[in-house]
Protein backbone atom coordinates (compact mmCIF):
# COMPACT_ATOMS: atom_id res chain seq x y z
CA UNK A 1 0.00 0.00 0.00
CA UNK A 2 2.91 2.47 0.86
CA UNK A 3 4.43 1.56 -2.46
CA UNK A 4 0.99 2.23 -4.29
CA UNK A 5 0.71 5.77 -2.25
CA UNK A 6 4.23 6.89 -3.33
CA UNK A 7 4.18 5.88 -6.60
CA UNK A 8 0.50 7.70 -6.90
CA UNK A 9 2.54 11.08 -5.37
CA UNK A 10 5.15 10.35 -8.23
CA UNK A 11 3.03 10.55 -11.09
CA UNK A 12 0.65 13.71 -9.44
CA UNK A 13 3.98 15.02 -9.01
CA UNK A 14 5.41 14.36 -12.60
CA UNK A 15 2.01 15.49 -13.74
CA UNK A 16 2.15 18.78 -12.16
CA UNK A 17 5.67 19.34 -13.59
CA UNK A 18 4.73 18.18 -17.07
CA UNK A 19 1.48 20.06 -17.15
CA UNK A 20 3.81 23.32 -17.32
CA UNK A 21 5.46 22.77 -21.06
CA UNK A 22 6.51 19.57 -22.05
CA UNK A 23 4.26 17.18 -23.02
CA UNK A 24 2.84 14.33 -24.71
CA UNK A 25 -0.51 13.94 -26.51
CA UNK A 26 -0.84 10.19 -26.26
CA UNK A 27 1.51 7.19 -24.72
CA UNK A 28 1.47 3.40 -25.36
CA UNK A 29 2.58 1.30 -22.84
CA UNK A 30 3.44 -2.44 -23.31
CA UNK A 31 4.66 -5.18 -21.13
CA UNK A 32 5.83 -8.72 -21.31
CA UNK A 33 5.32 -10.44 -17.74
CA UNK A 34 7.68 -13.65 -17.77
CA UNK A 35 6.77 -16.46 -16.04
CA UNK A 36 8.83 -15.62 -12.81
CA UNK A 37 7.14 -12.22 -12.83
CA UNK A 38 10.01 -10.09 -14.19
CA UNK A 39 9.70 -8.61 -17.07
CA UNK A 40 10.35 -5.73 -19.49
CA UNK A 41 8.07 -2.74 -21.30
CA UNK A 42 8.01 -0.07 -23.35
CA UNK A 43 6.50 3.50 -23.40
CA UNK A 44 6.79 5.61 -26.30
CA UNK A 45 5.31 8.85 -26.22
CA UNK A 46 3.59 9.92 -28.85
CA UNK A 47 3.58 13.87 -30.60
CA UNK A 48 5.84 15.54 -27.78
CA UNK A 49 4.62 19.23 -27.43
CA UNK A 50 5.73 22.52 -25.62
CA UNK A 51 2.71 23.66 -24.10
CA UNK A 52 2.54 27.99 -23.76
CA UNK A 53 3.65 28.96 -20.80
CA UNK A 54 1.57 31.75 -19.43
CA UNK A 55 0.80 32.51 -23.27
CA UNK A 56 4.56 32.33 -23.97
CA UNK A 57 6.00 29.66 -26.76
CA UNK A 58 9.31 28.26 -24.67
CA UNK A 59 9.73 25.21 -26.86
CA UNK A 60 13.48 25.80 -27.54
CA UNK A 61 13.84 25.44 -23.37
CA UNK A 62 11.23 22.81 -23.51
CA UNK A 63 12.66 20.70 -26.18
CA UNK A 64 16.60 21.28 -24.80
CA UNK A 65 15.51 19.95 -21.38
CA UNK A 66 13.81 16.95 -23.18
CA UNK A 67 17.35 16.19 -24.46
CA UNK A 68 19.48 17.02 -21.68
CA UNK A 69 17.40 15.82 -18.76
CA UNK A 70 15.21 12.68 -20.55
CA UNK A 71 17.50 11.56 -23.51
CA UNK A 72 20.91 12.20 -22.45
CA UNK A 73 19.65 12.90 -18.72
CA UNK A 74 18.75 10.07 -15.79
CA UNK A 75 15.13 12.31 -15.06
CA UNK A 76 12.79 9.17 -15.80
CA UNK A 77 15.39 6.89 -14.02
CA UNK A 78 14.81 8.56 -10.86
CA UNK A 79 10.98 9.02 -11.07
CA UNK A 80 10.85 5.26 -11.93
CA UNK A 81 13.76 3.36 -9.82
CA UNK A 82 12.28 0.49 -10.20
CA UNK A 83 12.92 0.26 -14.21
CA UNK A 84 16.14 -0.64 -15.44
CA UNK A 85 16.29 1.38 -18.81
CA UNK A 86 17.56 -0.30 -21.31
CA UNK A 87 17.19 2.41 -24.54
CA UNK A 88 15.93 5.88 -25.10
CA UNK A 89 15.13 6.51 -28.49
CA UNK A 90 13.96 10.50 -30.00
CA UNK A 91 12.88 10.02 -33.75
CA UNK A 92 10.23 11.76 -35.73
CA UNK A 93 7.30 9.65 -36.87
CA UNK A 94 4.29 10.33 -39.16
CA UNK A 95 5.55 14.42 -38.44
CA UNK A 96 5.73 14.11 -35.18
CA UNK A 97 8.01 13.86 -32.52
CA UNK A 98 8.23 10.50 -30.80
CA UNK A 99 10.15 9.17 -27.60
CA UNK A 100 10.37 5.04 -27.35
CA UNK A 101 11.52 4.31 -23.57
CA UNK A 102 12.34 0.21 -23.24
CA UNK A 103 12.76 -0.60 -19.65
CA UNK A 104 13.13 -4.50 -17.44
CA UNK A 105 11.76 -4.71 -13.95
CA UNK A 106 12.37 -7.49 -11.37
CA UNK A 107 8.64 -8.20 -10.54
CA UNK A 108 5.49 -7.06 -12.67
CA UNK A 109 4.22 -4.87 -9.35
CA UNK A 110 6.53 -2.79 -10.40
CA UNK A 111 4.96 -1.65 -13.48
CA UNK A 112 1.63 -1.36 -11.46
CA UNK A 113 -0.11 -5.02 -12.07
CA UNK A 114 -1.01 -6.91 -9.55
CA UNK A 115 -2.48 -10.79 -9.04
CA UNK A 116 -3.47 -13.58 -6.18
CA UNK A 117 0.29 -14.69 -5.79
CA UNK A 118 -0.92 -18.01 -3.86
CA UNK A 119 -2.38 -19.12 -7.61
CA UNK A 120 -0.72 -18.95 -10.92
CA UNK A 121 -4.61 -19.44 -12.18
CA UNK A 122 -5.36 -16.04 -10.75
CA UNK A 123 -5.92 -13.37 -13.97
CA UNK A 124 -3.52 -10.52 -14.06
CA UNK A 125 -4.95 -7.24 -13.21
CA UNK A 126 -3.78 -3.58 -13.38
CA UNK A 127 -5.13 -0.31 -11.58
CA UNK A 128 -5.15 3.10 -13.73
CA UNK A 129 -6.49 5.10 -11.34
CA UNK A 130 -3.44 6.34 -10.20
CA UNK A 131 -2.30 7.56 -13.77
CA UNK A 132 -3.79 11.03 -15.02
CA UNK A 133 -4.36 9.67 -18.07
CA UNK A 134 -7.33 8.71 -19.81
CA UNK A 135 -7.43 4.85 -21.01
CA UNK A 136 -7.95 4.83 -24.54
CA UNK A 137 -7.39 1.51 -26.34
CA UNK A 138 -6.50 -1.56 -23.80
CA UNK A 139 -6.01 -5.02 -24.64
CA UNK A 140 -7.61 -6.45 -21.19
CA UNK A 141 -11.08 -6.31 -19.74
CA UNK A 142 -12.63 -3.84 -17.47
CA UNK A 143 -13.90 -5.46 -14.19
CA UNK A 144 -16.25 -2.82 -13.58
CA UNK A 145 -18.57 0.32 -15.06
CA UNK A 146 -18.01 2.09 -11.88
CA UNK A 147 -15.37 5.05 -12.74
CA UNK A 148 -14.12 5.06 -9.55
CA UNK A 149 -12.90 1.71 -10.12
CA UNK A 150 -10.41 2.01 -13.06
CA UNK A 151 -9.38 -1.98 -12.87
CA UNK A 152 -8.82 -4.01 -16.11
CA UNK A 153 -7.69 -8.00 -15.85
CA UNK A 154 -6.36 -10.38 -18.33
CA UNK A 155 -6.60 -14.07 -18.20
CA UNK A 156 -3.66 -16.28 -16.47
CA UNK A 157 -1.82 -17.20 -19.69
CA UNK A 158 -1.27 -13.59 -21.05
CA UNK A 159 2.32 -12.45 -21.04
CA UNK A 160 2.01 -9.33 -23.58
CA UNK A 161 -0.13 -6.32 -22.52
CA UNK A 162 -1.07 -2.89 -24.27
CA UNK A 163 -2.22 0.31 -22.87
CA UNK A 164 -2.50 3.53 -24.76
CA UNK A 165 -3.57 6.60 -23.21
CA UNK A 166 -4.13 10.21 -24.02
CA UNK A 167 -2.10 12.21 -22.00
CA UNK A 168 -3.15 16.16 -23.02
CA UNK A 169 -6.16 16.28 -25.27
CA UNK A 170 -6.29 20.33 -25.48
CA UNK A 171 -3.04 20.53 -28.16
CA UNK A 172 -4.31 24.48 -29.51
CA UNK A 173 -1.38 25.79 -27.80
CA UNK A 174 1.08 23.76 -28.34
CA UNK A 175 3.90 24.04 -29.79
CA UNK A 176 5.75 20.98 -32.03
CA UNK A 177 9.47 20.17 -31.93
CA UNK A 178 9.60 19.43 -35.52
CA UNK A 179 12.06 21.51 -36.93
CA UNK A 180 14.22 22.12 -33.24
CA UNK A 181 14.92 17.95 -33.75
CA UNK A 182 15.42 18.23 -37.49
CA UNK A 183 17.97 20.86 -36.46
CA UNK A 184 19.51 18.97 -33.42
CA UNK A 185 19.50 16.07 -35.68
CA UNK A 186 21.64 17.38 -38.51
CA UNK A 187 24.03 18.37 -35.71
CA UNK A 188 24.68 14.97 -33.97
Amino acid sequence: MKKMLMRFFMVLLISLVLTGCLTTEFKEYRFTINEDGSGSGSIKYINLVSAEDEGEDVSFADFQELIDDYLRGETFETDNPDYQVTSKELYEENGQICATLEFTFDHYSAADFFRYEQCNCSPMMYYTGDISETVIEIDGEKISDNESIPVYMWSPEVRNFYIKTSVNDDMSNAHDFVDLFRLWKSKQ
